[in-house]
């Protein structure tokens, strides 16, 4: 064998062997992979694609001791491969998205988000694919539970009180740096026009400073929320009077409202200190026959509202003499003119006190009447005041008085004014004697401002004039002299011919002391 194999013909036989074998080798195996690419060209029409959305995330940690921040709760998968294997993993539904971090430390990490249950002969791609999370060590604390409502969505006339909430406190759940971003922990309640006391469930919030929604767990999730709905509201009597002086020759003889009773709203305690709403100011300045006028109702002190805000209240004349309205104008064929910033000026000022007109100084008037008197009626035939003779220190709100044609009816925009009346300093006891006595004249009986006046100034003469007017009736003594005045005033009051005889004497007599 070694002989042969030491022929050198023999080695070339093998080599050639060798060389037909490689050739052969390399001429298959080409073979085989252009028909493989045949294959996979026969076989495309077979592929697909398909896009899975919304596949939920799941996350590995140790959820016990710790809280992820920055899991994306879903994400995207799309699936390139057979229609067959694709339409099977479409069926079944048993892939999954997942990210494990249980051999990852706190802090922040990018991690990939991987897939399983998904065939290998399909190709996968997700997005996101990476992202950033944040490992926290987990915490809880306790927090106390404020009820939150809007108090002014309860029903008109009704009142909400405090709330009380069941349980009080909760445990909120989460990392560290969340708990400390807790502000506000509330149950929210919706009174939605409520007219009774509420009771719901609620549900928990935790808010930061800013009342952002924290990202944490609430533990109970929902507590018991009573609110007390009570009505603050009552209806009260209410009673009418008048003011101004009516038209020439006619007697006011009823005023009678349309509305018996008015509601009232406002706090508890203000509500139980008012039973009645009275002094209603009727305004019949100028009226001349029978009608309707509407009244504006006073909101008390204390209170928020008055419902009915305006009521109707029914004025019943009677005119003297024989002529009963015969000439009056029908309302229909009634028209009106407006007059704006008619002054407002004080009458029955005392010498005692200083008046200051708060407001309003100007007022807003609408005359209705015939046309005739309106054409021929100017700003300077209209004029308004408020009558102060009865004030004492202090601020008031008193009616405002117009006087107008006996032939039309007026409305002004604003009926009543607001007053600040201050005390003068004295300088001598007579003049203090007669301011009294002349504030005294006018408070026992409803006396003209001039006339009140007159009274004041035949007291402050002196006494020398008292001595003089009845020597024979009068004591020696100065006081008594200082009296008489006072009385005849007073008699005045009760008198008018007496009144008259009094004064017109005294004024005589003063004039000729001063003379001597």
């Amino acid at each position: 064998m070694d002989k042969l194999m030491n022929r050198s013909w023999v080695m070339k036989i093998i080599a050639l062997l060798l060389a037909f074998m490689l050739y052969l080798s390399v001429n298959l195996d080409d073979g085989a992979s252009s028909s493989n690419k045949f294959l996979n060209r026969s076989s495309s029409a077979n592929t697909g694609v398909e896009t899975l959305t919304d596949v939920p995330v799941q996350v590995s940690y140790n959820e016990k001791n710790r809280i992820v921040r920055g899991v994306p709760d879903t994400v995207i998968m799309t699936l390139e491969g057979p229609k067959n294997i694709l339409a099977q993993t479409k069926l079944q539904k048993d892939y999954q998205a997942y990210i494990d971090l249980d051999n990852l430390s706190l802090g922040q990490h990018r991690v990939k988000v991987q897939y399983r249950n998904i065939s290998d002969n399909l190709n996968v791609v997700v997005k996101p694919d990476i992202v950033n999370v944040t490992i926290e060590e987990r915490d809880s604390k306790q927090f106390s539970v404020e009820a939150s409502y809007d108090k002014n969505k309860v029903k008109n006339g009704y009142e909400a009180g405090e709330a009380t909430v069941s349980p009080r406190a909760v445990t909120v759940t989460g990392a560290s740096s969340q708990l400390d971003q807790v502000a506000y922990v509330k149950a929210i309640i919706d009174l939605d026009n409520a007219s009774k006391t509420v009771t719901k469930q609620a549900t928990v919030v935790a808010l930061d400073k800013n009342l952002n929604k924290l990202n944490v767990t609430v533990q109970p999730e929902t507590v018991n929320v009573t609110i007390p709905v009570k009505n603050i509201s009552k209806k009260v009597p209410i009673d009418v009077i008048q003011e101004g002086t009516p038209g020439d020759g006619v007697n006011i003889t009823k005023l009678e409202p349309k509305t018996d009773t008015v509601k009232i709203i406002g706090p508890s305690d203000s509500l139980e200190k008012i039973d009645k709403i009275d002094n209603i100011p009727v305004d019949v300045t100028g009226i001349t026959k029978s009608k309707d006028i509407k009244v504006n109702v006073p909101v008390p002190d204390g209170i928020d509202s008055v419902s009915p805000k305006q009521i109707t209240v029914h004025v019943e004349v009677d005119k003297q003499g024989d002529e009963k309205d015969a000439e009056e104008t029908d309302e229909s064929t009634a028209e009106t003119k407006s007059f704006k910033n008619l002054p407002v000026s004080l009458t029955g000022q005392s010498s005692k006190y200083t008046y200051e007109l708060l407001s309003p100084t100007s007022v807003d008037a609408d005359v209705k009447g015939p046309k005739s008197d309106l054409d021929k009626l100017t700003k300077s035939g209209i004029s308004l005041s408020a009558n102060v003779g009865n004030l004492s220190v202090g601020e008031h709100t008193i009616p405002i008085i117009i006087n107008s044609p006996d032939s039309v009816t007026s409305t002004l925009s604003t009926k009543q004014a607001k007053v600040r009346v201050t005390a003068k300093k004295q300088s001598g006891t007579n003049d203090e004697q007669t301011d009294k006595e002349t504030s005294g004249s006018t408070s026992d009986k409803e006396t003209k401002p001039d006339t009140g006046t007159g009274s004041g100034a035949n007291s402050g003469t002196g006494n020398s004039g008292d001595s003089t007017d009845k020597p024979s009736e009068e004591t020696d003594t100065p006081e008594d002299n200082t009296d008489t005045p006072t009385d005849n005033t007073e008699t005045g009051d009760d008198s008018s011919n007496q009144s008259d005889e009094n004064s017109t004497p005294v004024d005589g007599q003063t004039d000729n002391t001063s003379g001597n």
